[in-house]
């Protein structure tokens, strides 16, 4: 997960210079009044898109959600009980 870089306010738009070297070393939080915004290179956007449309799971955490062990052991034990047959004999 990205983190912020940077915090700027509005005012300080005034000068870019400082603000887009910034966004080039990463992600750019700017605050006006009670609004946030981000800044970002176009490059780390599109990565994020990529990365969000991509639905693999990207962690071990990920892959577990929605995992029941009960459930897995109940598919299994029909399977885990079946005489062997075939290639499973060694």
């Amino acid at each position: 997960m990205p983190t912020i870089q940077a915090n700027f306010r509005a005012s300080d738009l005034k000068a870019t210079g400082p603000v887009l070297d910034a966004a080039n070393r990463g992600i750019v939080r700017i605050r006006r009044r009670k609004q946030s915004f981000v800044l970002m290179r176009e490059e780390e956007m599109n990565r994020l898109l990529a990365e969000a449309a991509d639905p693999r799971p990207k962690t071990l955490e990920d892959l577990l959600i929605g995992y029941d062990a009960e459930e897995a052991k109940t598919r299994m034990r029909g399977w885990l009980d079946a005489p062997a047959e075939g290639k499973e004999l060694l």
